[in-house]
């Protein structure tokens, strides 16, 4: 596979591996391949659409092997994908007057490829779509290749690289500046959308997730936050994302709201020597599963117990990239990959504790893209860090 294509692109929007894209079917020995999923969609023309996951306005990209690539949009969003796409081909189909499935079948048909070979994303393709694409082209040979443009989404460009450690450090110094002016007393509700604020009063377009748990309450992995005041010697931890168009953040930090226990001290302390251990082996060439493993047996070593089926994630238009930090990936970390390593421990109490932090790999070893790692001992609600 041939490396990110730099390109003259405005930072705020990075061009996609343009070399590759084109190459693709070339590569994979088919006609073209089709691109479905919104996240591939979004990558492969460069156009941010709001819409994508719509069945009823389902976009696609097209990438034959021998001519050039073709976008196909609902006439709604025809403009937008004509003026902004690097993408010079671009069809409309008119949604509700004609099934998208229909409408790529006919381009496809149009410029010659109903009897070739068709790699498309089969985890994403509806039986329904799948039928009606063989009724309409009963020669066409369809191939799963749902995985073939998230390899190439996989390695980053230097401009979204940019891009994504602009976004990291802006979230994170959105949460320094919430935390530190929050107080004992407050509700969830109040300090997380201290943090909202900082975050979209900052560049965000708006939140993509937004995790924040207090207590008891630290143990669902997925807690919104609420009306409950966090009591003295208690555990805050949250896990926020922002939205950036087609990009976003994901970052998360474990706090006391004072006079914490020598327990969670001490717990606290471990995570934070795992979580910077872990991201600091990561090296090109080792297998996606390294870290994951390099995790476990460090948790072993402090005496507790790491019951996440992965560690962390690779990061770009998806919160969650391919490859995967957990047991059984082999893909190889490269050079450019963007990762986010997260770490959670429960501890004896019952109460859990989250680190993550984003960094790029590179061949001298991983490069930070947050504003630094959390302090080693466990930050207060109230007191400012210095990063």
């Amino acid at each position: 596979m041939n490396g990110p294509v730099l390109e003259s692109k405005p930072p705020s929007r990075p061009l996609p591996n343009v070399t590759a894209l084109r190459s693709l079917a070339g590569e994979l020995g088919v006609d073209a391949v089709v691109a479905i999923t919104p996240e591939n969609v979004v990558y492969a023309s460069n156009v941010f659409l709001m819409s994508p996951g719509l069945r009823t306005r389902q976009p696609f990209v097209i990438l034959p092997a021998a001519r050039e690539p073709i976008a196909l949009v609902a006439t709604t969003e025809y403009r937008q994908m004509l003026d902004e796409s690097w993408i010079k081909d671009v069809r409309s189909y008119v949604e509700f007057a004609k099934d998208p499935a229909d409408a790529l079948a006919e381009v496809l048909i149009e410029v010659g490829l109903d009897r070739g070979s068709i790699g498309i994303e089969f985890d994403y393709l509806s039986a329904k779509s799948h039928g009606q694409l063989s009724r309409k082209m009963p020669e066409a040979k369809f191939i799963d290749t749902g995985k073939s443009i998230a390899s190439i989404r996989a390695v980053k460009s230097e401009d979204e690289v940019r891009l994504l450690e602009k976004i990291a450090k802006q979230t994170h110094r959105a949460v320094l500046d919430a935390m530190s002016a929050s107080r004992l007393g407050e509700t969830e509700r109040v300090m997380a959308n201290r943090i909202v604020d900082g975050i979209v009063n900052g560049g965000a377009d708006g939140m993509r997730f937004v995790i924040f748990a207090s207590g008891p309450r630290t143990r669902y992995n997925h807690a919104s936050p609420t009306d409950r005041v966090p009591l003295k010697s208690e555990i805050i931890r949250f896990d926020v994302g922002g939205k950036y168009g087609a990009w976003g953040s994901d970052f998360a930090r474990t706090y006391s709201t004072g006079e914490p226990t020598s327990l969670q001290r001490d717990t606290y302390r471990k995570l934070w020597d795992i979580h910077t251990a872990t991201i600091n082996t990561v090296r090109p060439g080792m297998a996606a599963e390294e870290p994951y493993f390099f995790c476990k047996k460090q948790f072993e070593n402090a005496g507790l117990e790491l019951t996440m089926s992965h560690i962390g994630h690779s990061f770009g238009i998806e919160a969650h990239e391919s490859p995967m930090i957990r047991p059984g990936e082999k893909t190889k970390l490269k050079a450019g990959m963007v990762i986010n390593i997260e770490p959670g421990v429960t501890d004896a109490a019952g109460t859990v504790y989250h680190l993550e932090d984003l960094f790029v790999v590179t061949d001298q070893g991983p490069r930070l893209l947050t504003l630094g790692f959390a302090p080693r001992e466990i930050p207060i609600i109230g007191e400012p860090i210095r990063v």
